[in-house]
């Protein structure tokens, strides 16, 4: 990556405990505790040995122009409802309305849990070039019968940062569900910094747009370098009875662990999947999850130096329940690897693709291609066969060789439905030191109008962020890509981008919106005209320690 890998510097290594309190399998109150070990085992299992030599040029360019305006105005209101409720009641304007849904959520410090401070922010644009935007914010707190509601007006063409932290106070685990009765688009952003001062690694998420009854998380890790959890919210009237199967990664799902806990009406919960796969011989497994009644899911991955939620490294993601048989990954990096005793890839920039097979009848068999940003194929397509329930994973490392690869793209193509994501982590292996990362699922198809709600070039704790913006055109012919950036006051800036075939342009988001846009929240609007694109927006705090991740959302 062009801007990324040169700033993974300063990384500081810490270990720090979190305590909670586990009531039969569900934790009550904080992520629960896990004891760190000096365990350097692989997080999956290595792949496909032919190696590369991968070489990456593009003629792509750009042209940009800025305008600026600042008029706009956000206004909120705050009141304790007794009405759990996250649907608006008003007339849909045109482009709406809008629920989205976040089960994960944390505003706890470390003078209280001893394991870090957290700062959640929901980022929510309002793109309409003409209306303001009357959005609900609903909160279901942890252990709180009585949800907060949060109410802001936002002008037409403005991106909103708004604070958990303050909404709901200090210390809460918390649920979130943003509403309108016109088209808005949002982000859950979570930054951390240990008890001595020291940034560790953020994440943003986004959003399910309607609860199910059907989701599947490829990735997942349960070692001892790892720390997972589990967070399930449940926003209807009735109690959700939930089933989990550990999907191994293995030949078949022999043995496969189940998970059954209920979630109550109105309310989240969190489970420690690190400690319920504790002693099982598959320690990488994805999820396959069920249940009664509709929820909302997402995972929490905690990596590296550290313990629990204290761990350096951090990703969140929701979960999945549209498996397919073709998709795309905008962007990958690979930094190259080295032969240790362990196998471990211990330097440079690391990337996991991992598969999952939701059937629990049907086998799959799934290819795994790489191309550079000129869209020719990297290496030999890695093949994999899944059972039912089961998950694999392709090391982009192992496939792509010694060499570095700053941006590649993926395509997977499966003989049945399955579901994917790309683990990215930057300047080692997650298992061990102070390593950020990513986390994107596999897109199943392009779209030609895209929304990004998180490309802030200042995080909300003040830190900057050197803010990438991956275009992928998947494509036969070049495309032309005009985005409109969006700052916290009305103002905004254009730019123009040209996307050659089968390649990926990587724009600088601080250049494009510098002149009109100060240093903050940072919202966009892509459009093309002719074909589609999948866009990928990664952010790096100017220190190397936090990453942050955004994935653009088709118009609707």
């Amino acid at each position: 990556m062009r801007k990324i890998t040169a700033r993974l510097l300063f990384l500081v290594a810490f270990i720090v405990a979190l305590t909670g309190v586990v009531t039969a399998g569900v934790i009550q109150g904080q992520h629960a505790p896990q004891a760190q070990a000096a365990d350097a085992n692989i997080r999956a299992a290595a792949v496909n040995t032919n190696t590369s030599t991968p070489t990456a040029t593009t003629s792509a360019t750009a042209t940009r122009t800025a305008t600026a305006t600042a008029t706009a105005t956000i206004t909120a209101t705050a009141t304790m409802s007794a009405t759990p409720t996250a649907t608006a009641t008003s007339t849909p304007l045109p482009g709406g309305p809008t629920t989205d849904y976040f089960a994960e959520g944390y505003t706890g410090l470390a003078a209280t849990n001893g394991t870090a401070t957290f700062t959640e922010v929901l980022n929510i644009l309002n793109p309409n070039p003409t209306n303001a935007a009357t959005v609900t914010i609903t909160y279901y707190i942890q252990g709180v019968t009585t949800p907060v509601t949060v109410t802001h007006t936002i002008n037409a063409k403005t991106s909103l940062r708004e604070s958990v932290n303050t909404d709901v106070g200090n210390d809460k685990i918390v649920a979130a569900v943003v509403s309108s009765n016109q088209r808005v688009y949002a982000t859950r952003t979570i930054t951390r910094i240990s008890p001595t001062g020291q940034r560790l690694d953020g994440s943003t998420t986004l959003p399910v747009t309607a609860p199910g009854t059907n989701w599947g998380f490829a990735e997942g890790y349960t070692g001892v370098t790892f720390q997972e959890y589990l967070t399930v919210l449940n926003p209807t009237a009735t109690q959700a009875n939930v089933h989990i199967l550990l999907a191994p990664q293995a030949a078949t799902d022999a043995g496969a662990r189940t998970l059954n806990f209920p979630v109550g009406a109105f309310s989240r919960v969190t489970e420690n999947i690190r400690s319920l796969n504790q002693g099982n011989s598959a320690q990488s497994v994805g999820m396959v999850i069920t249940s009664d009644q509709p929820i909302v899911p997402e995972r929490v991955l905690y990596f590296g130096n550290g313990a629990g939620s204290g761990k350096f490294g951090s990703t969140v993601a929701r979960g999945t329940n549209a498996p397919s048989t073709s998709m795309s990954f905008a962007y990958g990096t690979s930094g190259g690897a080295t032969s240790t005793s362990s196998g471990l890839n211990s330097v440079g920039n690391q990337d996991f693709i991992t598969l999952l097979n939701p059937s629990l009848t049907d086998s799959s068999t799934v290819g795994v291609s790489f191309f550079n940003v000129a869209g020719q194929q990297l290496g030999q397509t890695v093949n994999k066969t899944l059972a039912p329930g089961t998950r694999q994973t392709v090391i982009a490392n192992t496939v792509l060789g010694m060499a570095s690869v700053n941006a590649f793209s993926i395509r997977v193509n499966a003989t049945s439905p399955i579901e994917a994501e790309a683990a990215q982590y930057f300047d080692g292996s997650p298992n061990i030191g102070n390593h950020p990362g990513v986390d994107f699922p596999g897109q199943p198809s392009t779209i030609s109008n895209a929304l990004l709600t998180d490309l802030s070039t200042k995080s909300a704790d003040g830190a900057g962020v050197n803010r990438d913006l991956f275009l992928y055109n998947p494509g036969t012919a070049g495309i032309t890509v005009s985005a409109t950036y969006f700052g916290t006051s009305g103002n905004t800036a254009t730019a123009t981008y040209t996307v050659p075939a089968g390649g990926i342009l990587d724009v600088d988001v601080d250049a494009d919106t510098g002149i009109s846009i100060p240093p903050g929240a940072v919202g966009a609007e892509l459009t093309t005209s002719t074909g589609g694109f999948i866009a990928y927006g990664v952010g790096m705090t100017n220190d190397g320690l936090s990453a942050t991740e955004d994935i653009g959302t088709a118009a609707y």
